[in-house]
């Protein structure tokens, strides 16, 4: 197998927008194992989470991004975390949730995955 490390990063979210389920939809150009994912609000907000969607079925849930500080993070076996890790299939059509994100929030979302050599 010949795996190449990738990230994803992804920031959303403006005055006067409220982020909420499916916010963000991406599709998988390849294999993809995700090993690792950090998130950071633009302020506090202590009960936003995010969730990572495949398919439309949860696949990475509740990853905290409540304070500015100190982003959330997720992680699988590979980066010292004890999560196992999440393959996401060639195709794919993955999205991403704010859960109980206050208005005005921009939200960053970074994930790290290795690529497969399957493509869609």
């Amino acid at each position: 197998m010949n795996e190449k490390l990738i990230t994803l990063c992804f920031t959303d979210g403006e005055a006067g927008v409220t982020l909420g389920d499916n916010y963000r939809y991406f599709t998988a150009p390849c294999d993809l194992t995700i090993i690792y994912v950090c998130t950071s609000p633009s302020v506090d907000d202590a009960t936003s989470t995010i969730d990572i969607n495949d398919d439309g079925s949860t696949a990475i849930s509740a990853i905290a991004t409540a304070a500015k500080a100190t982003p959330g993070r997720w992680r699988s076996i590979h980066v010292g975390g004890t999560n196992a890790p999440v393959r996401v299939a060639a195709g794919s059509v993955c999205s991403l949730d704010a859960n109980t994100t206050t208005a005005d929030t921009v939200v960053h979302v970074q994930i790290w995955a290795l690529a497969g050599e399957g493509w869609a």
